[in-house]
């Protein structure tokens, strides 16, 4: 297994059990800022495209298509030598679980 997949499997084992449930405690509102933050981050030249009058209940259907692992994916940034980083608003999520627990 390489470095990079080896960050990986600690990553998603780590953290990504931790961001649902930070991420399913927020209101449709503040977790649809949140989720368009990170996608636009991420997406920097393909930025979240509103494409409707109603855009929490488009997320809400990206979600459903997509999963939450996509956008937590986004969180992050693996180098090939196993390094990573953490996206600000995933350490700020981390903050909010240990408050929450």
């Amino acid at each position: 297994m390489s470095k990079d997949d080896l960050s990986w499997s600690f990553i998603t084992a780590y953290y990504y059990p931790k961001f649902l449930i930070v991420v399913k405690e927020m209101e449709w509102d503040e977790r649809y800022n949140f989720l368009k933050a990170l996608y636009d981050d991420k997406q920097n030249e393909n930025e979240w495209e509103e494409r409707s009058d109603e855009p929490i209940k488009d997320m809400i259907d990206y979600v459903a298509r997509k999963g939450y692992l996509h956008f937590f994916c986004m969180g992050f940034t693996v180098c090939e030598d196993g390094y990573y980083t953490v996206h600000e608003m995933m350490r700020e999520a981390m903050r909010t679980f240990r408050t929450l627990r």
